[in-house]
């Protein structure tokens, strides 16, 4: 009895180390998510761009072209492979149709209110930008759906730009504030009606229209985004249609991604980005692949590949914020762990959504179900001032769970809570404390904006990149303050980022993903990819913070051949660039009829 009763303990043992090993793919297909063809091409680095082959399309069925591969010699070559990927695959690109936005009228209402001339052409060329990154799906992606990576969706689309070719979450929430300025509702709504339509497929939003993306998110901000459409528009009945959406995308975050702390007699539940994918991100393949190849355990390994697809869940890919922080360590990628931490901003987003939801069902009459999200978000205030917030410091920081204590370094994310009105306490004390915290770090001081971190890692979400969406929290942040000096640095910021855009639109006519906050002018660095143009979340803050500071806001006179300039003139080129006879008609200057 004792012999079959260890022998049942080892079994369980060995089958539980199995199991922890057992690959989580970002999705089913063998073609795009896993696979030996997948890992061949992406292995042999046939693109300079891993993103480039999965959002290819298959000219014959998946079964076809896997059988074609198991007929190859092996082992496969690259010149045998590149060779079978052009003879059975096509694009990328090719799934969509010709498109643009009929809503997008002859002069925006909010262009009036901007005084400054250079300005005021820099927000309407910015709004008929929005024709050039519009994008349908062509209807053979819904009646053919296996031979596509993209997620059929019936309307159409506004996309950040450059490689990223289709839709993506959490940019869509800065882009949703452009269209609206640009008065563009009826594009908004279809874009809101997407996302409604993938949460009842997915039960979640992806981080992208890709069934790569479908095992992970973004930060949840699809409520937010309700809640921007209902305040230009009124639409009630809108909002009530997608209310069970709303909540099932809330739910699976409580539900997937929420982890509970005991501090001290209290139980407080927050969450984090834990996609359950451990195994290399398909568009990131050979990149994931590298950033393992030291890692010899096969359950360190896949959960290497989990922290990477996790981080790549939160936006911030990559960033020190999700490194170790061991004494002695660097601050280097394979020692990431994302799936450790607490994250100020996603909490903030989502005590964001809880006072929308409550004010949402409180419109549309069900005041029970009003009072029960206003209590959830009662409680997370409490927990986020209890765990996220730092009194020495007087600043909100990430929470370490394995360590049970915050992670005690500036990431521009710290000051969320300000933006989504999230703070528990002394608002008045807490803002004094927060402005305290950015003078002495000396984050207000940066020439092109708010920085992202204080640690140059070569990572994108780290010094000396500033990012849009990073500028806007900040801003709009600051400026809802109580604190007048908090305004005026709000004002200095949303300056110091107009200034920064303005420089690189009128030097080369394009608008970037990300800045440098060290020279303003400059496209940001880093990271996995060069930097990419378009782009639709920078132009969604710019016209934003036009609509709020025009009447204020002057350009700075920098002559045309400053040493920033000259520097700006060898920006890094993306790999997607605006077509020929775009880049002509940009090129001009156009001037409000």
């Amino acid at each position: 009895m004792v012999v079959w009763t260890v022998v049942f303990i080892f079994s369980v043992i060995c089958i539980t180390a199995i199991r922890a090993v057992d690959p989580i793919y970002a999705c089913d297909s063998p073609i795009f998510c896993h696979g030996k063809l997948l890992d061949t091409v992406q292995r042999l680095r046939l693109f300079n761009d891993s993103k480039t082959f999965v959002d290819m399309s298959l000219r014959e069925s998946q079964d076809t072209i896997l059988a074609a591969f198991d007929a190859l010699p092996k082992p496969v070559t690259k010149e045998r492979a590149r060779k079978f990927v052009t003879d059975h695959f096509s694009g990328p690109g090719e799934e969509f149709q010709s498109w643009e936005p009929l809503d997008l009228p002859r002069l925006p209402s909010f262009l009036s209110k901007i005084k400054d001339p250079l300005l005021r052409d820099f927000g309407w060329d910015l709004c008929r930008i929005w024709k050039e990154l519009g994008r349908k799906i062509k209807l053979d992606v819904k009646l053919n759906q296996d031979n596509y990576s993209l997620i059929y969706l019936p309307n159409p689309f506004i996309v950040p730009g450059g490689r990223f070719r289709e839709t993506y979450y959490w940019d869509t929430y800065w882009v949703i504030k452009g269209l609206l300025l640009c008065e563009m509702t009826d594009t908004v709504k279809g874009m809101l009606e997407n996302f409604a339509l993938m949460i009842q497929k997915f039960g979640l939003i992806p981080n992208g229209a890709r069934i790569y993306y479908t095992r992970r998110s973004q930060p949840p901000l699809f409520i937010s985004m309700m809640y921007d459409y209902y305040k230009a528009t009124g639409n009630l009945t809108f909002i009530q249609d997608n209310l069970p959406y709303m909540e099932n995308e809330y739910n699976f975050w409580m539900t997937n991604r929420s982890f509970t702390i005991q501090n001290g007699t209290v139980n407080y539940t927050l969450n984090r980005y834990a996609s359950p994918v451990n195994s290399p991100r398909p568009e990131s393949y050979a990149e994931d692949v590298d950033t393992a190849s030291n890692v010899k355990d096969p359950s360190s390994k896949a959960k290497l590949y989990q922290n990477l697809v996790s981080a790549a869940e939160s936006g911030w890919d990559f960033s020190s914020r999700w490194f170790s922080r061991e004494s002695g360590a660097n601050l280097t990628l394979d020692t990431i762990r994302t799936t450790d931490i607490l994250p100020v901003d996603l909490n903030s987003i989502l005590c964001m959504s809880e006072n929308f939801l409550s004010q949402f069902f409180n419109l549309t009459g069900n005041q029970e179900k009003s009072n029960e999200y206003k209590s959830k978000m009662l409680q997370r205030q409490k927990a986020i001032g209890a765990l996220l917030w730092n009194p020495s410091e007087g600043i909100w920081q990430d929470y370490d769970i394995t360590k049970n204590s915050r992670r005690d370094y500036f990431y521009a994310s710290n000051v969320f809570p300000l933006f989504a009105n999230c703070a528990d306490g002394d608002r008045k004390k807490i803002e004094d404390f927060v402005l305290s915290y950015l003078q002495k770090t000396k984050v207000l001081n940066f020439e092109g904006g708010f920085p992202t971190s204080l640690d140059t890692t070569g990572q994108q979400w780290d010094l000396p990149n500033g990012w849009a969406p990073l500028q806007h929290i900040a801003i709009w942040g600051l400026s809802n303050s109580q604190n007048q000096q908090m305004q005026v640095e709000a004002y200095n910021l949303a300056k110091k980022w107009i200034n920064n855009n303005w420089l690189a639109w009128n030097r080369s006519r394009n608008m970037y993903e990300k800045y440098s906050t060290l020279i303003p002018g400059k496209g940001g660095s880093g990271g996995e990819y060069t930097v990419q143009e378009g782009f639709g979340w920078s132009n969604g803050v710019v016209l934003d913070i036009l609509n709020t500071y025009g009447d204020r806001l002057k350009l700075d006179q920098v002559p045309c051949q400053t040493s920033v300039g000259k520097q700006n003139n060898k920006q890094p080129q993306s790999n997607q660039r605006l077509d020929p006879p775009t880049q002509r008609r940009l090129g001009r200057r156009r001037k409000i009829p």
